[in-house]
């Protein structure tokens, strides 16, 4: 059964990588510690391996040059009153930020971990539609 479960013991790039392979998604690591995973859209999966206690995935769009940052902020206010999976934010560089943290106390299962990131990847594009169409590219 613990070989099951993704622990602050052996979270691990290697093992991610074995995850993925086994789930047979589309993916590739990028700078030795971060997974990128191409699905409904791309997902990059960060294992926090200092504290060894969360995995983040999060997804990254762009917003138009012409958008106000009150409208930016607008948007993502929208998005976190509506949706519960994600946080949204607008970061110092002007982007459209998605993330959601897994949390490893107990154990996460690797059919958890394959899911939440189907279910993450789902989310973005219909956010962006609803609340910001016609601020992001």
């Amino acid at each position: 059964m613990a070989d099951e479960l993704i622990t602050p013991e052996n979270l691990s790039v290697d093992l991610l990588k074995a995850i993925f392979d086994a789930a047979y998604m589309n993916f590739s690591v990028e700078e030795g510690k971060e997974l990128k995973v191409k699905d409904s859209c791309t997902v990059w999966v960060s294992p926090d391996l200092e504290r060894k206690n969360r995995i983040r995935l999060y997804a990254i769009f762009a917003f138009k040059e012409s958008s106000s940052q009150s409208d930016r902020l607008e948007c993502v206010n929208r998005i976190n009153n509506e949706y519960i999976m994600i946080r949204a934010s607008v970061t110092d560089k002007g982007l459209l930020f998605f993330e959601y943290d897994l949390m490893l106390d107990g154990g996460l299962t690797k059919k958890a971990l394959v899911s939440a990131i189907k279910r993450f990847a789902s989310i973005p594009h219909g956010a962006v539609e609803e609340h910001g169409a016609s601020i992001v590219e």
